[in-house]
């Protein structure tokens, strides 16, 4: 076997693990959660990094205003509409990295595939908004799930292809900028999966 075919085994192999590893436990239901402000906030973060960081997530939601926090429904749009609005910026950071000179065909291969996902999930996110303001949470559901998937394999290639950019010591502007994008788009995934939490949990 080429080493070059070793390598796309073991980064396809890393791929689904990382894939695996990283979704949260949801809870599905019929009721959007009763609870409202810190106690609201808290339950939606909780699990949403596996145990790691959620402080990310938090933040961004106590920065709702007062009446968004205090309400399920309107946290939970606030939150769609923070990850919609803020999409663009990631498809933005994906064709400047796309420029730089001599960009890595394993990061080459993860931008396209980031692209492609996040074009889709612009119409993900406007039918979970409709969906959320006419309180049909489990069709909401249904999309928020869609664009959590999207944006999981986003985050699952940018990964991959960090490991081996990694592995090669490579420092290139491109493979930095990559690194900072990865980080927006976990948080991204963060606040989908806290929304998920707003219209699953008691």
């Amino acid at each position: 076997m080429s080493k070059m075919l070793c390598k796309s085994v073991f980064l396809l192999a890393l791929l689904f693990g990382l894939v695996a590893a990283a979704r949260p436990q949801f809870h599905h239901g019929q009721k959007i959660s009763k609870l409202s402000g810190d106690a609201l906030i808290q339950a939606a973060c909780d699990g949403v990094s596996l145990g790691g960081d959620e402080s990310e997530c938090v933040s961004t939601l106590k920065s709702a205003t007062p009446d968004q926090k205090a309400d399920a429904n309107a946290l939970a749009l606030f939150t769609l509409r923070f990850v919609e609005n803020h999409a663009e910026n990631i498809t933005t950071a994906i064709k400047k990295i796309s420029a730089v000179p001599d960009v890595g065909p394993f990061l080459q291969s993860a931008l396209t595939d980031c692209m492609e996902q996040y074009n889709s999930l612009d119409d993900l996110i406007e039918d979970a908004n409709d969906a959320v303001s006419s309180h049909s949470y489990p069709d909401a559901q249904k999309f928020i799930m869609a664009g959590f998937s999207s944006v999981e394999l986003c985050d699952s290639q940018l990964k991959a292809s960090n490991f081996e950019e990694k592995a090669e010591n490579k420092t290139g502007e491109d493979v930095v900028m990559a690194r900072d994008l990865t980080k927006y788009v976990l948080l991204h995934k963060k606040l989908l999966a806290a929304t998920l939490n707003i219209l699953t949990l008691d």
